[in-house]
């Protein structure tokens, strides 16, 4: 399988795809997505820089502390 090039294989904007996709089930949070849904839903918005974007992922998802199952 390739993973770049020019004709066919995991090219252009499929690789990102999937990565992006990845991500999502890992539970990491998609800066690159965010920006693009930003600019296409909600354009003259302002946007989270990066660090701001990761942290506020981080407490939404740990706000009520850490998980644990015993």
């Amino acid at each position: 399988m390739r993973i770049s090039g020019r004709e066919g294989g995991w090219a252009g904007g499929r690789w990102e795809d999937f990565l992006c996709a990845f991500k999502r089930v890992c539970g990491m949070p998609d800066y690159a997505g965010y920006l693009r849904h930003m600019a296409e839903r909600h354009p003259g918005t302002p946007v989270l820089n990066e660090r701001d974007f990761f942290e506020a992922h981080v407490t939404a998802r740990y706000a009520n502390g850490a998980s644990r199952c015993c």
